[in-house]
């Protein structure tokens, strides 16, 4: 509780880091989801690069919580490589990531949800 009081404290106080902590929220996400694909199935940067057009590098920024959000297109090709496959859903009404994470159904591979 107390890490939450900070975090609203430090959000009141500096409006500039709470914009910059929103902004790296799906990032992280989406670097955390990923990363939880390619460990699931047993592979590393190095295999994903073997399987892809993507260099190792950009493997690691793809997997690193922070930095800009990568295009679709290298997105789509680090899951495929993977042997992994992607869901997009656009909704008027506003997405509850637990909900969906909770229907999913038991010893399902890894489910990622991130609502914008």
């Amino acid at each position: 509780m107390a890490r939450k009081s900070f975090r609203s404290d430090l959000n009141r106080a500096r409006p500039d880091i709470a914009e910059a902590t929103r902004g790296h929220e799906m990032k992280r996400k989406l670097a955390l989801a990923l990363r939880a694909l390619r460990k699931e199935k047993g592979l590393t940067q190095k295999d994903i690069e073997a399987r892809s057009d993507l260099t190792q590098p950009m493997i690691s920024r793809l997997e690193q919580p922070t930095g800009a959000l990568p295009n679709w297109d290298t997105v789509t090709r680090y899951v495929e490589a993977c042997g992994g496959h992607m869901l997009i859903s656009f909704s008027g009404a506003k997405v509850d990531e637990t909900a969906f994470l909770d229907a999913q159904p038991p010893r399902a591979e890894t489910v990622a949800a991130i609502a914008v």
